[in-house]
C-alpha cells in the first residue's frame, strides 16, 4: 500500500505540532522569566537606598610582600589550640592566678587553668550572661567586668553571679558595649559600636560614623559619654600611665586616641591609621605596647564602594543574608604589634589562614593568646613569643 505525498505531509504536520507548541512554551516562559529580571533589576534600581552614603578615599592598605613591619611571615601558623569549648572567643583575659577567661558568642563564659608545666586543662563553665559577652576585665575586687553587645556593662562576682552596671547612658541605651579597660581609680572605658544595634552591611556602605567612647564611674555608678562620631567603635586599652585611652575604628583601619590627662586632656586624635585590615580588639603588655587583632585584611570591594557613593547606596539595598558570604573575613591570620608612640613595629601572619578571623591578641606570660570572632576560625590558640 502506498500513501499520497499530502497525507505524509499532514501525518507528519501534526506530528511536529505537539513539539512547536512545547518550545513555543518554553519560549514564553524564558520570556516570562527575562521580563521579571528586568523588572526586578529596575526595581532594585529605582527604589530609594536606605542609607545616604558619604564618599571616602580609602588609603592604600599596606603591602606584605614589601619589607617593613607588615611584611608576610607565617608566626601565626604553629598556633596551638588551648580550648575548643568557647567556640569564638571574643576576648581573652588573665585573673591573679593566671587562668584564662574567654566569653562565647552564645552567652557562656569559660575559665581555662594551666598545670605546673603550663599545659592547659579543661574548659569550665564560669557564669552564663544570656547575652554575647564580648570584652571581660578583672576589677580590683576580684570581679570580672563584661561588655555584652545584648546586656550592656555587666560585673560578675566570683560565684558566677551577674550584675548590670549600666544599660543607658543619658537616658538613651547603650546600644553595642562592645570591648573595655579599667583604670587604676576603677573608672571603666568601654565602646559602644553603634547606635544601629546591629552589626549591619549598610552601616559600613554609609560611611557615616555612629559609634561612641563611654566611661562608667563606679564610684558614683553613673556612666557618660566622652567621645562620639567614631567609625564603628571597638578594641578600648589604656596607656600604661593612663594618660590616654585607644579606641579601635574599624571602619576606617585606624586607632583613635581620647587624651585622658595634659594639656590635651578631653580631645581626640589619630594614633596609628592606614591599618592593613579591620581593627578588632587591642591590648596592651607589660613593655606598654599594643597588640592589635585584624578581624579581616582589606575587602577591595568594600574600599572601591566607599569611593563610589551611588555603589555604595545600592549595595546597601542587598539583603544582609546575601552579604555575609561577601564581607567574611579573609583566610589569612593578622595581628600587628604598635609601639606607645603609635607605630606598626610588627605583625604576625597565618598567610594559610588555619587562624583566621582574629579579634584578640593577648600577651601572657610567653605566649600570645588568639581569640576569634564568628566567621573565624574556633577556639582559644596559643603561639611562642620567641620562635
Amino acid at each position: 500500500m502506498t500513501h499520497s505525498p499530502k497525507v505524509s505531509a499532514n501525518a507528519a504536520a501534526q506530528a511536529n505540532r505537539p513539539k512547536r507548541s512545547r518550545l513555543k512554551r518554553i519560549r514564553n516562559v524564558g520570556l516570562s522569566l527575562l521580563a521579571i529580571i528586568l523588572l526586578g533589576i529596575i526595581i532594585f534600581v529605582v527604589v530609594p537606598s536606605p542609607v545616604d552614603p558619604v564618599k571616602w578615599i580609602a588609603p592604600t592598605g599596606p603591602s606584605f610582600t614589601e619589607p617593613g613591619p607588615w611584611q608576610e611571615n607565617d608566626k601565626l601558623s604553629p598556633a596551638e589550640l588551648v580550648s575548643d569549648a568557647p567556640q569564638f572567643p571574643e576576648f581573652i583575659t588573665f585573673d591573679k592566678e593566671g587562668v584564662l577567661y574567654t566569653g562565647d558568642s552564645n552567652g557562656i563564659i569559660y575559665k581555662v587553668g594551666f598545670d605546673a608545666e603550663g599545659k592547659p586543662q579543661k574548659a569550665q563553665v564560669f557564669a552564663d550572661t544570656h547575652g554575647t559577652p564580648n570584652g571581660l576585665k578583672f576589677d580590683a575586687n576580684g570581679n570580672l567586668i563584661v561588655t555584652d553587645i545584648k546586656k550592656g556593662l555587666l560585673s560578675i562576682n566570683p560565684s558566677g553571679t551577674v550584675q548590670v552596671l549600666a544599660d543607658h547612658v543619658d537616658g538613651k541605651p547603650i546600644y553595642l558595649a562592645n570591648e573595655l579597660d579599667i583604670a587604676q581609680d576603677g573608672s571603666i572605658y568601654f565602646s559602644d559600636t553603634s547606635t544601629y544595634g546591629r552589626v549591619l552591611f549598610k552601616e559600613m556602605a554609609e560611611g557615616k560614623p555612629h559609634g561612641r567612647l563611654l566611661k562608667y564611674d563606679p564610684a558614683t555608678k553613673q556612666t557618660s559619654v566622652l567621645l562620639e562620631g567614631l567609625y564603628f567603635a571597638n578594641g578600648i586599652a589604656l596607656s600604661s600611665n593612663e594618660d590616654y585611652v585607644l579606641i579601635a575604628e574599624s571602619y576606617r583601619y585606624q586607632l583613635t586616641r581620647y587624651w585622658l590627662k595634659g594639656p590635651k586632656k578631653g580631645t581626640s586624635d589619630i594614633f596609628t591609621d592606614n591599618l592593613a585590615g579591620f581593627p578588632d580588639n587591642i591590648s596592651r603588655d607589660e613593655q606598654g605596647h599594643f597588640w592589635v587583632g585584624i578581624f579581616t585584611t582589606r575587602l577591595s570591594f568594600v574600599d572601591q564602594m566607599h569611593g563610589n557613593p551611588w555603589l555604595a547606596g545600592l549595595m546597601a539595598k542587598v539583603p544582609q543574608a546575601l552579604l555575609n558570604g561577601a564581607s567574611a573575613p579573609v583566610k589569612h591570620g593578622l595581628v600587628a604589634e604598635i609601639s606607645p608612640d603609635g607605630k606598626v613595629i610588627g605583625s604576625w601572619h597565618d598567610p594559610e589562614g588555619k587562624l583566621y578571623g582574629v579579634t584578640t591578641a593577648v600577651n601572657h606570660n610567653g605566649y600570645l593568646y588568639i581569640g576569634t570572632a564568628p566567621g573565624g576560625s574556633n577556639g582559644v590558640h596559643r603561639v611562642p613569643l620567641t620562635q
